[in-house]
């Protein structure tokens, strides 16, 4: 059982973009009626066309949604760290989950009630345009990655991944979080083979290390490979 432990929840809501419209007054209505769950590594948080029953924040860990095909064929859709949001659109069309979530490492979720956030939704117009503009930011991303599968190489799609998942670091270095090589291909269409070898070269070129599963950005990646 994935499930851990189940406490009161602390006050997060604020720092989560999803919830930025929310007035202060519902966001402690919310708080106050969530959970705290705790999820090992390598869980499932969702599974894809199960019944969406709760929205869930990520408050501390990784994890990532995918979509898979009959013969076990993943697609990362994609990935989540630490005030991240996952779970909502199901919440508001009542139909089965389109895609599963599971950790990467350990987790600790705020998982909101579907009655609570809906009765929150309805209570307040302005609440439902902050959540309109939410999703038609989650739309315009969407768009963006379906335009780099068709019109990017295996290349420039592993780069916009490496990319836009470095932060800075103390040393003043970009690095990613932990991601492996099966993790990266399932994002960008490709095999772990081609992964491999485009990071060997990598490497090689002095572009990046990699630690840990982490990558090291030590220059600008080039505009092609």
């Amino acid at each position: 059982m994935s499930t851990v432990m189940c406490t009161r929840a602390p006050n997060r809501l604020k720092q989560v973009k999803f919830f930025a419209g929310f007035p202060d007054k519902l966001l402690e209505i919310l708080e106050k009626s969530a959970s705290v769950r705790k999820f090992r590594k390598n869980s499932h948080i969702i599974v894809g066309g199960e019944e969406s029953l709760a929205v869930y924040v990520l408050q501390s860990g990784t994890a990532y949604a995918f979509t898979s095909d009959e013969e076990g064929n993943e697609f990362i859709v994609g990935s989540f760290g630490e005030g991240d949001c996952f779970g909502e659109l199901g919440l508001l069309d009542s139909k089965p989950r389109t895609a599963s979530v599971v950790t990467t490492s350990n987790c600790e979720c705020l998982v909101i009630a579907k009655s609570n956030l809906l009765h929150a939704i309805e209570s307040d117009a302005a609440i439902g345009m902050a959540v309109i503009q939410s999703l038609v930011g989650r739309i315009r991303g969407m768009t963006d990655d379906v335009s780099c599968l068709a019109l990017m190489d295996v290349y420039g799609r592993l780069a916009r991944v490496i990319q836009s998942e470095a932060t800075e670091r103390d040393d003043g270095t970009r690095s990613t979080g932990r991601i492996t090589h099966r993790e990266l291909a399932s994002r960008v269409g490709s095999s772990r083979e081609m992964i491999s070898k485009i990071l060997k070269d990598l490497r090689i070129g002095g572009y990046i290390d990699v630690n840990r599963h982490c990558i090291v950005l030590r220059k600008s990646l080039p505009d092609r490979w």
